[in-house]
């Protein structure tokens, strides 16, 4: 009996310490540290083992604040029965979408030529032990039910089929994908018709009584409202101007801000912006606050000061720690019962909210008018009674922010969601710049973020080196890949034209020089140095497309420098999708945007500090006008070839660049 019992212990304490993901450091691996499934991270050991062991691959690929990621993992990966099935006949892979974004897209374009459509996360890959996937799927249910397919049913079917047919197909799929990569370097030039081009297709997708693009889900596509936003500073287009300004004043009102405590969700499951799905990811505010700073220094609109002021107001409370910022924040809370419940946190019972009021001392209308004002009904929008608030009205009530306070009080008796707290270089560096350009607007943010830019770069650029993530009090370990790089320099250069700090131009010029060492490859740009190599495409795909920047940073590096190398460079990477660009500029806004400062020459005037410190880009009607200290008395405007105006006057400048 005794020795019964030791064997038994024995077998529980392996099944604890054979999952490999108890050393890792990302939060998402670590929540899957003590499931029963043999986890191993994405590494050399865990292919080589299943190569040794003659046992496929079933790769997993999520992240911390993913409710359906963590859905699959209460129903199947915690789940014993599941357990036995992954670990007899597979070697099984976690990986953490935020920590190796170019292998979680390479994955993405394996399920989207599988399924003919969009994936997501969780994403499920199997695949053989040299790489080559013949399975692709998102969320899979432990059982079959219906019409899908259950998880072990699945792996059952998989585990019994012939592995050198399984090979077979695998290698067609990589065959198929490497086909579609290999597309020729285009001879076509840009149309001239492309701004119109651009207003045009996004009308014809444009939700003219919700707003945004598409149906459902909706998601808040920043990138295109910029784009828009840039083509009306170009030639005053007012349909371009008209659908970015509404779809912001929409969202701003809706349920996909939090109108309690500020800051956008991810996207709305709905078309009218009402219900979102309740995660809050920093790149998301990220592209906001660049968005909503653009369409105020055009229209001066007071809500959108607002929705600066509250983005900026919550993301630093929830996110900031030590300077730099924490990654995103769950969807799912502790309900009472501390069950993880979607939107838990955020959402208001109508008759509690109510009573809650009046014992602060409203009067009984007093909060009826500011509950309907905030979207709380007593029928309630989501998920039975409750409501997740929105605005409703134009006029706000007198008193509306002592009620905010109080509903704020309501949130805090709950448990506020969980936090990701790795520290990403690409997506603090696209926070940093959208609060870069708020502070043009209001010059009350520029010190803080500048600190945080700072802190960032002491953090994560050490010894030549720029880093990808960390976690605050762990050294960083892995490379930084394309976008920390594309981010980082954009983020450098907008502070540069706001300080005219030589610090940020030296090492943004330093991070220039070192991205087309480590990632360009004759015409083509690839996303990581790491030996994963994976070409980086043009798709703004949940946020910024790493490469539609950098082609904006080569561009604008070039002209400032007048290095016509560095130009050649952006030229040709860019001429493989003039093409694409032609016809589908509104699927790409970013490497969009990037053509047309290609187009429409950026100008540099080139001074002393203290010139340049004289005038703004907004004293100019040209749309792209930068700074470049330079040690003259006199101003100097250049394009990429030549300096075309030369004087002691600004106003002969502005004359001779408003002439173009």
């Amino acid at each position: 009996m005794f020795k019964k019992a030791l064997i038994i212990l024995f077998l529980a304490l392996g099944s604890i310490m054979a999952n490999q993901l108890q050393n890792e450091t990302s939060p998402y691996l670590l929540q899957h540290k003590d499931n029963p499934v043999n986890w191993y991270p994405w590494s050399e050991e865990a292919f080589s083992k299943a190569k040794k062991e003659n046992k496929l691959i079933f790769l997993s690929i999520g992240y911390s604040t993913c409710h359906w990621c963590h859905v699959m993992a209460h129903e199947s990966f915690e789940d014993e029965e599941v357990a036995k099935v992954l670990n007899k006949d597979f070697i099984s892979i976690k990986i953490d979408r935020e920590q190796f974004p170019h292998i979680d897209g390479f994955y993405q374009k394996v399920f989207r030529l599988m399924n003919k459509r969009s994936g997501g996360w969780p994403l499920t890959i199997v695949m053989t032990a040299q790489k080559e996937p013949f399975f692709s799927a998102t969320y899979v249910p432990k059982y079959t039910g219906y019409g899908s397919k259950g998880l072990i049913e699945v792996l059952k079917q998989i585990a019994s089929y012939d592995k050198e047919a399984l090979k077979e197909q695998g290698q067609k799929i990589l065959s198929v994908l490497k086909q579609q990569e290999q597309f020729p370097l285009s001879n076509a030039t840009y149309d001239n018709k492309l701004l119109h081009t651009i207003v045009d297709q996004f009308q014809n997708t444009y939700d003219e009584e919700h707003k945004g693009f598409g149906t459902h889900p909706k998601f808040p596509q920043f990138a295109n409202l910029i784009l828009l936003l840039k083509v009306y500073q170009i030639n005053k287009d007012e349909d371009a101007l008209n659908m970015a300004v509404e779809t912001l004043k929409t969202m701003a009102k809706g349920g996909i801000f939090d109108q309690i405590e500020g800051a956008f969700y991810r996207y709305s499951v709905d078309q009218k912006w009402q219900i979102p799905h309740f995660e809050k990811m920093l790149y998301t505010n990220a592209e906001a606050l660049e968005a909503y700073s653009l369409a105020y220094q055009i229209t001066k609109e007071p809500l959108f000061k607002e929705v600066i002021d509250k983005t900026i107001e919550q993301i630093d409370i929830r996110f900031e720690q030590n300077g730099v910022y924490k990654s995103a924040s769950n969807a799912d809370s502790k309900n009472d019962f501390g069950d993880n419940e979607e939107g838990y946190y955020f959402v208001y019972d109508y008759q509690e909210t109510l009573e809650f009021l009046e014992e602060n001392g409203l009067s009984e209308q007093e909060a009826k008018e500011s509950l309907y004002y905030l979207g709380i009904k007593e029928n309630g929008n989501f998920d039975g009674q409750r409501s997740n608030p929105e605005i409703l009205e134009d006029t706000k009530p007198t008193n509306l922010e002592s009620v905010l306070s109080l509903l704020k009080q309501i949130r805090d008796k709950k448990e506020y969601p969980s936090i990701d707290n790795k520290i990403n270089t690409a997506w603090n560096a696209l926070y940093l710049k959208g609060k870069l350009i708020a502070s043009t607007i209001d010059t009350t943010y520029l010190q803080k973020t500048i600190n945080s830019l700072d802190a960032l770069i002491s953090l994560m650029y050490q010894q030549g080196e720029l880093y990808h993530q960390t976690i605050l009090g762990k050294t960083p370990t892995q490379k930084g890949i394309l976008e920390d790089y594309s981010f980082m320099i954009d983020a450098l250069f907008e502070a540069y034209q706001i300080t005219l700090d030589e610090r940020y131009f030296a090492l943004y010029e330093q991070l220039i020089k070192k991205s087309i060492e480590l990632f360009y490859k004759d015409g083509r740009w690839i996303e990581s140095n790491d030996g994963f190599e994976t070409f980086a495409d043009i798709e703004d795909y949940g946020y910024a497309s790493a490469l539609g920047i950098h082609f904006t940073n080569l561009i604008l590096y070039a002209t400032m420098q007048g290095d016509t190398k560095t130009f050649e460079i952006a030229q040709k990477s860019m001429q493989y999708y003039v093409e694409y660009i032609n016809k589908y500029p509104s699927h790409f806004p970013n490497t969009t945007l990037a053509s047309i400062y290609y187009m429409i020459e950026p100008v540099f005037i080139k001074s002393n500090k203290q010139n340049l410190q004289k005038f703004t880009p907004d004293d100019f009607e040209y749309p792209f006008v930068y700074k470049k200290t330079y040690k003259s008395e006199e101003y100097l405007a250049c394009k990429i070839n030549s300096c075309f105006s030369y004087s002691k006057e600004i106003k002969d400048i502005i004359k001779d660049i408003n002439n173009l």
